[in-house]
């Protein structure tokens, strides 16, 4: 069905009935009427029919089918496979193939690889013993290249829609990285049935782009112990751009490759890696949301040309209270010229906890890390297709804020997001043909973008919110440890916080050991 054929009660166009026409032409028209698409007005909605119960009544999973659909083109991807990889070939499997069956995982449509490989009948092109045997030997270079392609098409979307928001420091392309390793795995390859230790499959470093929320590239490691450092020359720097990161990433030799490339950073400093002399005294420049800035200029010489000094601000942060580790200031490393203040770098640095949230997003419901894929490989590639699910899943909450504004956006919870999108999902799979979806993937970005905001109108955002919770109680007496006794009564202990049953007796242990003597 041509995607101009819509239902009027969703407020859309509905083309009326006219003579069949050969298909052939029919495509070419849709292809004459994208290239004369006038990118400066919002376009014209469009959907099937067929689509207009689950647009009314569950948007976020049409949503999630239309943003899939478009970043992830088929052709492009195996086109990239051919490129990328030096030695794998394209025999039976295709990329696409392991795209799509670990996207199905990441997004909690299947629970597992085999049965997603199974719902799609791939054993019809092989087995599946040879799926996960090319899977394990998949070079890191392609999924990091899926991982760029999608991300670049994501953000055409978001762009499209009209839903970027503003950098943290305007004029300044934002960058923030940081590293997550993948948790043990289950013991399942032969060199680890024996042993009782986490099996770590490897790590990545990430670099997330805060004005689109979404994470732009990866930097795959598979040995599991290798320190993220390491990958620091791997990270591409482009002029221009703002790199936000940690005091773990306060190295020298990356912070000057990123000063000579013509971009700039941001970082917490180490107070090893980067020894410096004071040019200026601290100097008070007033406040910032959350304490008291001090600002001075600092003299850090070039680790890799002997004789070179880089001139750079120290900015301290005299935090109102103290982090959860007890530290009273944080000191920050920038060489943004002056014009852009010590409480805006503060403020800057104060968001890169951006990031975290959404590697907690990709763990917890996003499932980036698969416990039966214990090669590092496979382990990694499925860590990918989580991040292009959590991109898919930015371009929906771009969609919000274009729609419903970025405070009552940023206001949604992630998980009744995700819930809400897994519940009708697979059911709106079965419901609606294939046939009715192929005309998202040759539209133009505006066409799309134009549909998914149209979508996120009926998107009941009120019943998504966050819940808020209170300031944490503190704790009157330090917590028992559970090393030797390994389980207490629950009806026990609350029986005695009321006062009822028999008083407490020093030789009855209120935690019991779950080791019993024979």
């Amino acid at each position: 069905m041509s995607p101009e054929f819509v239902d009027p009660l969703a407020k859309t166009r509905r083309r009326p009935a006219a003579p069949t026409a050969p298909s052939t032409p029919a495509r070419r028209d849709r292809g004459e009427a994208r290239g004369t698409i006038d990118l400066t007005t919002p376009p014209e909605p469009v959907l099937p029919a067929i689509l207009d119960p689950f647009a009314q009544e569950a948007a976020p999973a049409v949503m999630t089918r239309l943003a899939l659909d478009w970043i992830i083109d088929e052709p492009v991807l195996n086109q990239l496979f051919e490129e990328t990889a030096h030695d794998g070939y394209t025999r039976e499997w295709l990329l696409e193939h392991f795209v799509h069956v670990l996207v199905d995982v990441a997004c909690g449509f299947r629970k597992s690889p085999r049965a997603a490989f199974q719902h799609r009948h791939l054993e019809l092109i092989a087995s599946l013993s040879s799926f996960y045997g090319k899977l394990r030997r998949m070079e890191v270079a392609v999924p990091a290249a899926v991982v760029r392609h999608t991300a670049q098409r994501a953000r055409d979307l978001i762009v499209a829609a009209g839903a970027l928001v503003p950098e943290p420091i305007p004029g300044y392309a934002s960058r923030i990285l940081d590293g997550n390793a993948l948790a043990g795995t289950e013991h399942r390859i032969v060199s680890l049935r024996d042993l009782g230790a986490a099996g770590l499959p490897g790590k990545s470093l990430a670099i997330y782009e805060p004005a689109s929320g979404l994470i732009r590239d990866v930097v795959l490691e598979e040995d599991g112990h290798a320190q993220e450092r390491s990958l620091l020359d791997q990270v591409a720097v482009e002029p221009g751009q703002l790199w936000i990161a940690d005091r773990n990433f306060c190295v020298r030799t990356f912070l000057f490759r990123i000063l000579r490339s013509g971009a700039f950073f941001l970082v917490r400093r180490h107070a090893q890696n980067l020894p410096f002399q004071e040019l200026t005294p601290l100097e008070d420049k007033g406040r910032c949301e959350t304490g008291r800035v001090f600002e001075q200029a600092i003299a850090v010489a070039d680790t890799e040309f002997a004789g070179v000094v880089h001139r750079l601000r120290r900015i301290v942060l005299q935090l109102d209270q103290p982090t959860r580790a007890g530290e009273t200031e944080i000191v920050l490393v920038t060489n943004l010229p002056p014009d852009v203040s010590a409480q805006a770098c503060c403020e800057a640095y104060r968001g890169r906890w951006q990031i975290e949230r959404h590697f907690q997003a990709l763990t917890d419901l996003l499932h980036c890390e698969v416990p039966s894929l214990g090669y590092p490989r496979a382990a990694l590639f499925a860590f990918c297709m989580s991040v292009v699910a959590g991109n898919a899943l930015a371009v929906l909450k771009g969609n919000l804020r274009a729609v419903h504004g970025a405070e009552m956006a940023g206001e949604v919870s992630t998980y009744a997001l995700v819930n809400d999108i897994a519940e009708v999902y697979r059911g709106m799979m079965i419901a609606v043909p294939p046939v009715q979806w192929a005309w998202v993937r040759p539209a133009a970005a505006a066409v799309v973008a134009g549909v998914l905001n149209d979508l996120a109108a009926h998107v009941p955002i009120e019943r998504m919110l966050r819940a808020k919770r209170g300031p944490k109680k503190a704790r009157t007496k330090p917590k028992q440890s559970g090393a030797v006794d390994r389980h207490v009564a629950t009806k026990k202990l609350l029986d005695r916080a009321r006062g009822v049953g028999p008083p407490f007796s020093e030789e009855e242990p209120l935690i019991r050991s779950g080791v019993t003597s024979q």
